[in-house]
């Protein structure tokens, strides 16, 4: 029961660590959340671009409906599976693929309708809607929506069955994407934001509400897209939204196995204690070395 319930754990911190990095790439390649509003309003102050811009909805509920509706997909297709003689994890694994492929489908609707019509609502801007620009980064939203609702979907049954989770997986599911769509939305997008789309600006000044929209639309060769984009955030964006959603995950699940729940709350408790101070010590360190924080122009 032991080795079950901490490999469960394991298991459980790489599939959070891994959806978390995919979940912030699509928000990135798709200009979700707070760079959402800043490509919107880039025309009306003459800066036309080539980003995809579908930005759905928050980012909270749009992973929410990904992750439910793959591991609701997946969680009916196992029964059928199972009478085709497939073994228990077989048919998980395929029913979460079938379940994320129709997620994906069904992102990549709604950002064509989303990318399209936002594009066209800035018509009297001059916003050109490029087709080069929507199908080269269309099909690298779905794929980042793909493996990241695959990976909440199999982390869904490893809650669910590893660790002993008495809600159902859709549900276990919804859950895990509300969470990733707050994690990615607060702490991936600043570095897609505030390091990519206004690197004419002098890093960590900080952006006045003047200057919004004001954004980099040329790279280093040629126009920018949302192609791009991702290639940036993967360094740096994409490891520390995976790393903050798997240690959530992994020290919450790792605190269930010492004890019970009001030792996992003080074990998480003290956790949390920990990492704020650490960060606190972070930021005076580096304020000491580096100087104080500047304002922007």
């Amino acid at each position: 029961m032991f080795q079950t319930l901490l490999l469960g754990s394991a298991l459980a911190g790489l599939l959070a660590f891994l959806a978390g990095i995919f979940e912030n790439e699509d928000s990135d390649a798709g200009s979700a959340s707070n760079p959402n509003s800043q490509v919107q309003l880039a025309p009306q102050i003459g800066h036309l671009h080539r980003y995809y811009n579908k930005a759905i909805a928050g980012e909270p509920p749009q992973n929410a409906l990904w992750a439910t509706l793959a591991a609701t997909v997946a969680y009916l297709l196992i029964g059928h599976l199972s009478i085709l003689g497939l073994s228990g994890i077989q048919s998980v694994l395929i029913a979460a693929i079938i379940g994320s492929l129709i997620s994906a489908l069904m992102q990549g609707l709604y950002g064509l309708l989303a990318h399209v019509s936002r594009v066209a609502s800035m018509k009297n801007f001059k916003q050109i809607l490029y087709w080069d620009s929507l199908v080269s980064a269309l099909p690298l939203s779905m794929t980042f929506v793909f493996l990241s609702a695959l990976c909440l979907t199999l982390l869904a049954f490893v809650i669910h069955s590893l660790l002993g989770s008495p809600f159902s997986v859709p549900l276990i599911a919804m859950f895990l994407g509300f969470t990733l769509g707050a994690i990615g939305s607060s702490t991936g997008d600043v570095h897609y934001g505030a390091e990519r789309l206004y690197q004419h600006y002098k890093f960590g000044s900080g952006i006045a509400i003047s200057k919004q929209g004001d954004i980099d639309v040329k790279g280093e060769y040629g126009y920018r897209n949302s192609v791009d984009t991702p290639y940036f955030t993967m360094r740096f964006g994409g490891p520390v939204t995976g790393l903050t959603f798997g240690l959530l995950i992994f020290i919450d699940a790792v605190s269930r196995i010492y004890g019970g729940p009001w030792t996992s709350v003080i074990l998480v408790f003290a956790a949390i204690v920990i990492i704020f101070i650490f960060i606190v010590y972070l930021e005076k360190y580096t304020r000491d070395k580096y100087g104080p924080f500047e304002e922007g122009n």
